[in-house]
């Protein structure tokens, strides 16, 4: 599976059309599985600028599904509005410290899968007490309780890591479930706390 996004610079139809075929050149790809919009910035996403040529690229076999990335309600119900589509992932930050309940029930509501970015919060909550307790209880890492936290919820999630060892260990966390007294504890720590950077024109 092969996704890419298109950059906040390149946005409109034409520099789209040609951001596209450069990124499948790069890729050595006749196609992608999902091309996204990496932000709501305020550049031409209208249905006559980018979104236009996204729904080429899906028309032309180029491109199977169409994602957004860091999209709040508000854009989701624009993009909407102009286009008579909701995307079919919305992909953004959330992790335990920044569990976004109700900008997922939105997507939920709409058909809109969730995949959660910097899962790991950049590791800002490893060692926080109640991950730590949560570790020893399911003899697990604090790394994976979060992740199956998220996983639990029906979210996907893609952490990132180099090294080998924490990249299979990200991956086991399938077979053990949270209580649902433990689900609610980790909602608990929720402080809307971002870890990744954004750009200046959405401050």
């Amino acid at each position: 599976w092969v996704t890419t996004k298109l950059r906040d610079s390149e946005q409109g139809y034409d520099s789209a059309r040609k951001a596209f075929d450069r990124q499948l050149g790069l890729l050595q790809l006749d196609y992608v599985d999902m091309y996204m919009l990496h932000w709501p910035t305020p550049f031409n996403w209208r249905s006559g600028e980018t979104w236009k040529a996204f729904d080429e690229f899906r028309a032309e076999g180029r491109v199977r599904s169409l994602g957004v990335c860091n999209f709040l309600p508000e854009h989701l119900e624009r993009l909407h509005k102009e286009t008579g589509e909701y995307p079919a992932v919305n992909q953004i930050e959330c992790h335990p410290l920044w569990n976004r309940k109700p900008l997922i029930a939105f997507c939920r509501s709409h058909g809109i899968a969730v995949q959660a970015y910097a899962p790991l919060a950049r590791g800002l909550y490893l060692n926080r007490e109640i991950m730590q307790q949560l570790a020893e209880k399911y003899v697990r890492t604090e790394a994976q309780i979060g992740l199956r936290y998220l996983i639990q919820q029906g979210i996907s999630v893609i952490p990132k890591s180099t090294h080998p060892d924490r990249i299979f260990a990200n991956a086991d966390v399938f077979d053990f479930e949270l209580s649902e007294a433990d689900m609610a504890l980790i909602d608990t720590m929720d402080e809307q706390l971002r870890s990744a950077s954004i750009p200046d024109d959405l401050l």
